[in-house]
């Protein structure tokens, strides 16, 4: 064959793979229990979400049943339920993370118990120097500098890594999983957030491996008819999952609030590892045998919307 045949013969499969019928593309969707399975102990884990917004909780819940140990978990700061139930489950030695409470509804408690008695190693850490850390990933370098962090006590930490110039410069950051929460997603895995994604981006494209629960499927048709408002593209999510309310008791962005009420009691549950034990452990992570039923537990769909309609 002729070097004039051999271009037609490629273009002709070029043409044949980008004009290639849907069907033929691979769909991401999976189970929440499936998509977990990818998550094994001793892996190094990248939390999504905004203080208590967007958490992936259900995904949490499900790696906290099935006893996930020896977890290193990052979250950008602020950050809640996710980092602090995981740590409540005994799920974690090793934490990096910023500052992680419920805001003015109190503490996190099962954090502050575990970085006061020692029972996880917390890499302090802030938003400035973790997003440094994926950046210097993104970017392959070895690290990142992060100028911002100049007289504080991250900089005057001996253990803050720096660069041959003397700044604070956070070491390369490459998460093997990270679990995401957003509202919409095709089931190629292109992500829609309906609010402020924050660094959720960013962590899809430092880790090695990317699972995003969202609220609802939809169609490829609506994603591609307004392509701007993808906030994470397909290529870079491994699996998708519907996971209808599967970011409460934190909020979905203009899907549903955060639960106050469900918070609070989760806080006051968390004043001692007996209670927190007893009286959110055992009947909301352990009892319910699905999302449905953890969903159904908490009061049902139309309570969690009907939260939306008091803030209004």
């Amino acid at each position: 064959m002729d070097s004039q045949n051999i271009l037609w013969f490629d273009l002709m499969n070029i043409d044949s793979i980008v004009h290639a019928d849907e069907p033929t593309r691979r769909s991401k969707l999976t189970s929440l229990a499936d998509a977990m399975m990818s998550v094994k102990a001793g892996q190094f884990v990248a939390l999504g979400g905004l203080w208590f917004h967007n958490n992936p909780c259900a995904a949490v819940r499900e790696l906290a049943r099935r006893k996930i140990r020896d977890l290193h978990i990052v979250a950008a700061p602020p950050s809640s339920y996710a980092v602090d139930l995981l740590i409540g489950a005994g799920c974690v030695s090793h934490a990096t993370v910023g500052h992680v409470s419920f805001e003015h509804l109190g503490f996190a408690p099962n954090f502050r118990r575990a970085a006061q008695e020692g029972a996880v190693r917390i890499v302090d850490a802030d938003e400035a120097t973790i997003l440094g850390g994926l950046m210097a990933t993104v970017e392959h370098l070895d690290s990142h500098p992060v100028t911002s962090v100049k007289g504080t006590d991250i900089c005057r930490s001996s253990a803050a890594p720096r660069n041959r110039d003397g700044v604070v410069a956070p070491l390369a950051m490459r998460p093997d999983v990270c679990i995401l929460h957003a509202q919409e997603a095709d089931r190629y895995g292109n992500v829609r957030s309906l609010g402020t994604p924050f660094c959720d981006p960013l962590f899809a494209k430092a880790s090695k491996y990317v699972i995003v629960t969202v609220d609802r499927i939809v169609d490829n048709d609506s994603i591609r008819a307004q392509p701007h408002r993808t906030t994470i593209p397909g290529y870079l999510v491994d699996a998708v999952v519907e996971a209808p309310f599967g970011a409460h008791p934190c909020s979905s962005h203009g899907v549903h609030v955060h639960d106050e009420a469900h918070i609070r009691s989760y806080i006051k549950a968390g004043a001692n590892a007996d209670t927190w034990n007893r009286d959110y452990l055992a009947p909301y992570v352990e009892a319910p045998a699905s999302l449905e039923g953890y969903v159904d537990r908490v009061g049902g769909a139309t309570r969690i919307l009907a939260l939306s309609e008091v803030v209004r």
